[in-house]
């Protein structure tokens, strides 16, 4: 005899030939209300610091929505939790001759190159997933020293997504650096926590933009339809 302490469900199905359901439930701890608020904000998380990103379910909700499907999440402490998604069934592809291609003018409009500075793999992937689906560009840096060879070159993003904590020079020491290189370029510093090192960090240079995690994906695109929307120059 025993017992399992968390099963696992899968479940599809076909829906009137226009919908695939995909249901997945647990029967874990489950969230609490306030939990399940923030459930999509990325960065987000109840686990200790160094066992998760917060970005799992972030990526998911933005995948499944760029797919013109429809996620629900259903949980409450105790009764574990319940995440269903519905996606478009697929279509006939449309013959050669009615498919038109989207003007290069058009495709880049509001689109920005991004230089994304992590030191984390999984934040590195989802936060490029993340940034794609909008139709931005994305080169990724897994260091601030590389991020600062990288624009020694002829490199030139839009705006530059820096993470405060990382080994090495970190985002305090390669933010001035970075505006010897680039004066103008704007810049997003990203930090778990707001305290007067990174405030005083962001004031003492231009262009800076102080973004706390955890942070919405409004929150995010807000920033960078801002910059995507400034004149260039």
């Amino acid at each position: 005899m025993f017992s399992l302490a968390n099963i696992l469900t899968l479940r599809t199905r076909n829906i009137d030939n226009a919908w695939i359901e995909v249901v997945v439930e647990d029967t874990g701890s489950g969230m609490s209300k306030e939990v399940l608020k923030r459930a999509f904000d990325p960065f987000f998380t109840t686990k200790e610091i160094g066992k998760g990103t917060g970005l799992g379910l972030s990526v998911v909700n933005r995948t499944v929505k760029a797919h013109q499907g429809q996620l629900e999440i259903q949980s409450e402490p105790g009764h574990g939790t319940r995440v269903g998604i519905r996606l478009p069934a697929c279509k006939p592809p449309p013959c050669p001759e009615e498919t038109a291609a989207v003007p290069r003018s058009e495709a880049s409009a509001g689109t920005l190159r991004v230089l994304l500075v992590d030191d984390d793999d999984l934040i590195q992937s989802s936060m490029q997933a993340i940034l794609e689906l909008w139709g931005h560009s994305v080169t990724v840096a897994s260091s601030g020293e590389e991020a600062l060879a990288k624009l020694e070159t002829d490199f030139q993003p839009d705006v530059v997504i820096l993470d405060m904590n990382m080994p090495g020079l970190g985002g305090r020491g390669t933010l001035p650096r970075l505006r010897a290189l680039r004066p103008t370029l704007p810049l997003i510093l990203s930090t778990g926590q707001i305290d007067q090192v990174a405030t005083d960090l962001a004031g003492a240079h231009s262009h800076v933009t102080l973004l706390p995690k955890p942070f919405s994906h409004g929150e995010l695109q807000e920033k960078l339809s801002m910059l995507a929307a400034a004149p260039k120059g």
